[in-house]
């Protein structure tokens, strides 16, 4: 059997800019999601789900704006807010939160546990979590929704037999990936086993320090250099679970009304 997953770092310091029209002035992870609680977020989603596969610390990487803000959860989960300090909020990416995360004083990466990373704007049932800490697999993994959009918006991972090793927008139907297989959309969930802990550390590292841009980088540049590595393999589901990512307004109202009623009925389930 495998060793429980026992941390996870929940990417918080989205603003979430185009739901403003909403009108709610709340960051995007702490947009009610629930029609009938409103004090029901993404990240309570997240601790409810984190927890069923026995997750026992969760680090919320916010910024000046979402850092330290208080909501309800289980009291035998450990919430530890952290701090990505950077003012120019523009120019700070998820691999900037995800570099803050690695260097805080709680050791996160400390080779032994196994560290889930994950976005705060997605929407899933406990399953596909259950799912990825019980695969026999012993590489780090990515989590990969089989059904997608044929289209540039969303992060695609490609593969070459059946390892990923590559991933980003626009990529579908172009000469980088003729000879890639398309396995899906990545869902911003990755699970880092013990012994990747010390090339994922230096590779977000290197990405904040030396990258050409040196600003906005995203997480998906530390896992690209994992999948360049060979280090990453791929858990697939399709439509059995439910999943989404909300970025728009349409897509909320979709969560809203649809896609997070369903979610509901699992969350208590088995």
């Amino acid at each position: 059997m495998a060793q429980p997953v026992t941390k996870a770092v929940i990417l918080a310091a989205g603003l979430g800019n185009r739901l403003r029209r909403l009108g709610t002035g709340t960051p995007k992870p702490f947009v009610p999601i629930d029609r009938e609680d409103r004090d029901f977020t993404f990240i309570d989603l997240h601790i409810h789900n984190l927890t069923t596969i026995g997750v026992k610390d969760i680090y919320l990487v916010g910024n000046q704006v979402t850092f330290g803000r208080e909501f309800n959860h289980d009291s035998e989960v450990r919430i530890h807010w952290i701090l990505n300090p950077t003012e120019d909020l523009a120019n700070s990416g998820s691999a900037h939160s995800a570099w803050y995360a690695w260097n805080s004083e709680y050791d996160i990466l400390d080779g032994r546990s196994r560290v889930i990373l994950m976005d705060a704007d997605i929407a899933y049932t406990h399953h596909i979590m259950r799912m990825l800490a019980e695969s026999p697999i012993a590489e780090s993994k990515t989590l990969v929704c089989k059904k997608m959009h044929d289209d540039n918006e969303e992060v695609l991972v490609f593969a070459k037999d059946g390892i990923p090793r590559l991933h980003g927008k626009g990529l579908l139907h172009t000469p980088m990936t003729a000879d890639l297989e398309c396995m899906g959309e990545a869902t911003g969930i990755l699970l880092f086993e013990p012994k990747d802990h010390a090339m994922i550390k230096a590779a977000n590292d290197w990405i904040v320090h030396f990258t050409s841009a040196k600003t906005r980088v995203e997480h998906e540049d530390l896992t690209q250099m994992l999948m360049h590595k060979g280090l990453l393999r791929a858990i697939s589901f399709g439509d059995e679970h439910l999943f989404m990512e909300c970025d728009t307004p349409e897509e909320y109202d979709l969560l809203l009304n649809d896609v997070f009623p369903r979610i509901k009925k699992t969350l208590f389930g088995n």
